[in-house]
C-alpha cells in the first residue's frame, strides 16, 4: 500500500474532531441552552418554542431558535421569516437568520429546494445536520439558546442530547392524560440522556370565553401541574387557549407580540419569567453545590471502586440534587477517549477518586471538574455516595 495514500478512516476521525471542537467553540458562547420537547404532536411545542424566543428577545436577552424538525418545520412561517436566507459574514462564516436586533433562527426549511420538500432521511443524516447547525453556523454570543424539536424521543432529541450535554429540558404537555401519559417517556428520555429538566408547561389549559370572560376547561386542567408536583419537577405554567393562536401562527405574527394584553400573552410572560428564574436557579445550584452529578471509577461487575484509575473502563454516574439521588447509572468509558472529555460528555461535576496522581488531579481541577477524595477504595459507590449526602446534609 502507498504510505502517501490517505486512511479514510483516520480522514474520518480527524473530520469528526474538527467539527467537535468547533461545535464546543460555539456551545461556550451560549449561557443556557433549553429544547422544547414534547412526548406526542399537536400540543402546540413549536408555538410555545416561538413565543417563548420572541418573549426573551423582547427581555433584551440575545436569543437564537433552532428548528430541529427536519421533517416538518414550522419555525420561519410561524415567524414570518420564510423569505430571510442565512447571511456570510465578513470572515467567511454563515450566521444565523436575523430576525430581529436580538433573535437570530435557523431551520432546514431555507435551504430546502421548496417549502414542500419532503426530508426524507435516516438517522444519520439526520445526525450530521443537526451537528453542523450548531457547529458550522456562527450563532455569536447567546443568553438562550432555544431548540424545537420534533415530538418524541427519537433521533433528534437524541442527537441534541448528545451534542449539548448541558441543555435543559422544557417539555411542553397538554392536560388530558393521553398527552401525560407521553409525557412520562420524556421525563425518562431525559433521565437516560442525562438532561436536566427545566420544568413542565401545560398548554391549551383552559379557554377564555369571548363572549363572557369565563374560562371554560375545554381539555380539562391542571393535569400537568399535578404531574409536576408527583414527580418532584417544576411547574412553569399554563397557558390558555385562544383561537387567534391559529391565525398568528398562519400569518406569521408571534402571538405574544401581537395580542400582549391577552390573557394568553399574560400567561407567556408569566412562563418568561420563570423560565429565567429557573436558569439561573439551575447554574447557581451547580456553582453552590446543591447539584452535583458524580463520577466513580468503579470494577466490573460494579461492586466496589476502583482505586487504579488507570484500569477503570466503568464509572458509575449519580445525579443529586438537595440531597437526594435523582438518576444513577453506569456507563462504560469508550477504550481510546480522554478522562476529561468523557467527564464532560456526561456532564459530570465532580468525581471520586483515590490517591489519583497529581497531574491528573490538577488537569481535571482545571478543567472544572471537581476532584473529592475518598480513603475507602474497596467501597461500594453507593455507600461513597450516602457518605457524601450525609456529609453535604450536616
Amino acid at each position: 500500500m502507498d504510505q502517501k495514500e490517505k486512511n479514510p478512516v483516520k480522514e474520518k476521525h480527524f473530520l469528526m474532531d474538527q467539527q467537535d471542537k468547533k461545535i464546543r467553540e460555539q456551545l461556550s458562547k451560549i449561557r443556557y441552552k433549553i429544547m422544547v420537547m414534547s412526548g406526542k404532536g399537536g400540543v402546540g411545542k413549536s408555538t410555545v418554542s416561538v413565543n417563548v424566543a420572541i418573549g426573551l428577545s423582547l427581555q433584551d436577552f440575545m436569543v437564537g431558535l433552532l428548528d430541529v424538525d427536519l421533517h416538518g418545520p414550522n419555525i420561519p412561517k410561524m415567524l414570518g421569516a420564510r423569505d430571510l436566507k442565512l447571511s456570510r459574514k465578513p470572515d467567511g462564516k454563515i450566521g444565523a437568520i436575523k430576525y430581529s436586533p436580538n433573535l437570530k433562527f435557523l431551520s432546514i426549511e431555507p435551504l430546502l429546494p421548496s417549502e414542500d420538500a419532503a426530508v426524507i432521511w435516516r438517522g444519520p443524516l439526520k445526525h450530521s445536520a443537526i451537528r453542523q447547525f450548531i457547529g458550522d453556523i456562527d450563532w455569536g454570543e447567546l443568553d438562550y439558546l432555544v431548540i424545537d424539536a420534533p415530538p418524541g424521543t427519537g433521533d433528534e432529541p437524541l442527537t441534541v442530547a448528545k451534542t449539548i450535554p448541558d441543555a435543559y429540558a422544557l417539555i411542553v404537555t397538554t392536560p388530558q392524560e393521553v398527552s401525560l401519559i407521553d409525557v412520562k417517556k420524556s421525563i425518562r428520555f431525559c433521565q437516560k440522556t442525562k438532561m436536566r429538566i427545566l420544568g413542565i408547561v401545560e398548554n391549551m389549559s383552559g379557554f377564555i370565553c369571548p363572549h363572557c370572560g369565563k374560562p371554560i376547561d375545554l381539555f380539562k386542567k391542571g393535569g400537568g401541574e399535578k404531574l409536576a408536583q408527583e414527580l418532584g419537577l417544576r411547574f412553569l405554567g399554563r397557558i390558555p387557549i385562544d383561537p387567534r393562536v391559529v391565525d398568528t401562527g398562519d400569518t406569521g405574527r408571534p402571538f405574544i407580540a401581537a395580542y400582549p394584553e391577552s390573557p394568553t400573552a399574560k400567561a407567556f410572560e408569566e412562563l418568561i419569567r420563570k423560565i429565567i428564574s429557573a436558569t439561573e436557579e439551575m447554574e447557581r445550584d451547580v456553582l453552590e453545590g446543591r447539584y452535583m452529578r458524580v463520577a466513580i471509577p468503579v470494577d466490573t461487575p460494579p461492586n466496589k471502586m476502583e482505586a487504579d484509575i488507570n484500569k477503570a473502563d466503568m464509572y458509575a454516574i449519580y445525579d443529586i440534587e438537595n440531597g437526594k439521588i435523582l438518576v444513577k447509572d453506569v456507563i462504560k468509558k469508550p477504550e481510546n477517549q480522554d478522562l476529561l472529555d468523557f467527564l464532560k460528555e456526561q456532564v459530570a461535576t465532580h468525581i471520586i477518586l483515590f490517591n489519583p496522581p497529581k497531574e491528573l488531579a490538577d488537569y481535571l481541577s482545571d478543567n472544572g471538574i471537581i476532584i473529592l477524595l475518598t480513603d475507602s477504595p474497596q467501597e461500594a459507590p453507593d455507600n461513597l455516595i450516602n457518605e457524601l449526602i450525609k456529609v453535604q446534609n450536616q
